[in-house]
């Protein structure tokens, strides 16, 4: 309660006030203008690990498909991840929220989508020590990071699995880096293990490379407030939760039966480093040094030469997050949406700059007021064409709901009037859904016959025009 009060107290420049609150209004609309599409619909049903589980793997006849059954209770849930854990994949925190929500309604979902969200907003100012100078230059710049800059923003934010996995992940990461930060800018080491525990768990058992730089960044401050006579039992207990939870999620069962089905006879050769270098770390890698200016504008201007607290802080947080893509260089798979899980620590350390640089270079505030109207063009734009693919998406659920006589339902390709694929890339879904919910023009693909069991028809198949 007293933390809950400080920020409210520090919600005290106006300006900074109404743009958090704006642009976080603006993050609600475009969740609620989202609809579910792919994996979504899988995680729809009870987990099916004897048939192949749910998703684009899945080996399926008509009678499996059939005996797919909707989630409707926890023990279904509980049911589903048992076997999701044993034939997929170790991410049960992520997944289990996943299937809670796709359970009781995606409205639900875009609320509490956006509450993650302010929170993640928060404690990144919270970890910046910017909710003493909540300024309107912080709140753009986060912003800006979080949207522009960071790579298929969309399904790492917006798009309820992937938000499951990658922002409330993310969250959950930095609440849990949040007490050992404190304790080092405040000289006091304040805590509580039984709550550590559980925060180390939940960051630990989130996502594979955002849980892995956290436990190599807690260990860091964790060392770092030994060396200055602060350490805690708090402390070493959650970091060994955030060990046990990472471990736990990574020697899945599951993980090990994904990677057989999907990438069988798998070798790491100097093709798939080279692939994953050119494809999704260098993207990665320049978001992130844009992110960093700000930091990088600070340390040029400084004059001492003994770091600080504050500066040690920003180093750690810039060199976590670049770790991010340098671990997924030696996985088996490196998609660009795991650009949040590097960007939020570089915004971290941003952020802590910017708190620095504000009061000390006018042309902050002229550099603020310009990304203002960028986002608020930015948003406007694409909640411009996320609106007609809702409308879109009603369209052709409406076409399914009126034809479930018919055997099979073709659905003609999404018309997305509405598109600014120059100005949005990766931001928007639109270049990249042909089809209602990404089903696909092939028959005998999973998500059509998950899509067809959802809206309790026969079967869905796109139709080219």
């Amino acid at each position: 309660m007293k933390n809950f009060r400080r920020v409210i107290q520090s919600l005290s420049c106006p300006q900074a006030t109404i743009l958090f609150a704006l642009f976080t209004g603006l993050f609600f609309v475009r969740n609620a203008l989202t609809p579910m599409m792919g994996d979504d619909y899988g995680y729809a049903f009870i987990w099916d690990g004897e048939h192949g589980g749910n998703l684009d793997a899945m080996q399926f006849g008509a009678a499996d498909i059939e005996n797919r059954e909707r989630v409707e209770s926890f023990s279904d849930i509980a049911q589903s991840m048992w076997s999701h854990y044993f034939t997929w994949g170790g991410r049960i925190l992520s997944h289990t929220i996943v299937q809670f929500f796709v359970w009781i309604g995606k409205p639900y979902f875009d609320i509490a989508n956006t509450i993650i969200f302010a929170a993640l907003v928060l404690t990144t100012l919270h970890l910046a020590d910017g909710l003493k100078k909540f300024s309107r230059a912080a709140i753009v710049w986060i912003f800006f990071c979080l949207f522009v800059l960071t790579k298929f923003s969309v399904v790492s934010m917006i798009c309820l699995t992937g938000a499951c996995n990658y922002m409330w992940a993310a969250t959950f990461q930095l609440l849990f880096l949040l007490p050992h930060v404190k304790a080092l800018r405040s000289n006091s080491s304040k805590g509580n293990v039984p709550l550590m525990i559980l925060l180390g768990l939940i960051a630990g058992w989130s996502n594979e490379a955002g849980a892995l730089v956290t436990i190599c960044l807690t260990g860091f401050l964790v060392g770092l407030s030994k060396s200055r006579g602060l350490l805690r039992s708090w402390m070493t207990a959650g970091l060994s939760a955030a060990i046990v939870g990472c471990a736990l999620m990574i020697f899945a069962p599951g993980n090990f039966v994904r990677l057989e089905l999907i990438h069988p006879d798998f070798n790491y050769t100097t093709e798939i480093f080279f692939a994953h270098l050119s494809n999704s770390f260098l993207p990665i890698i320049c978001a992130d040094f844009m992110a960093l200016l700000p930091m990088i504008a600070y340390f040029l201007r400084r004059a001492h030469v003994r770091l600080n607290t504050s500066e040690i802080l920003m180093i750690a947080f810039a060199a976590t997050g670049l770790l991010v893509p340098t671990i997924m260089l030696f996985s088996p798979e490196f998609a660009l949406y795991l650009s949040l899980s590097s960007m939020i620590f570089a915004v971290v350390a941003s952020t802590c700059a910017i708190a620095e640089l504000e009061p000390r270079l006018p042309i902050v505030k002229p550099i603020a007021a310009t990304l203002t109207m960028i986002l608020l063009i930015y948003f406007a734009t694409l909640i411009y064409s996320d609106l007609s693919l809702f409308k879109e998406s009603r369209r052709q659920i409406q076409q399914i709901e009126s034809r479930r006589e018919l055997g099979v339902i073709e659905l003609p390709p999404l018309n997305l009037r509405h598109r600014f694929d120059v100005i949005h890339s990766d931001a928007s879904v639109a270049p990249y859904l042909k089809f209602f919910a990404n089903i696909d023009d092939k028959p005998n693909v999973s998500l059509n016959a998950l899509v067809a069991r959802y809206y309790g028809v026969q079967y869905v198949i796109g139709r080219e025009d």
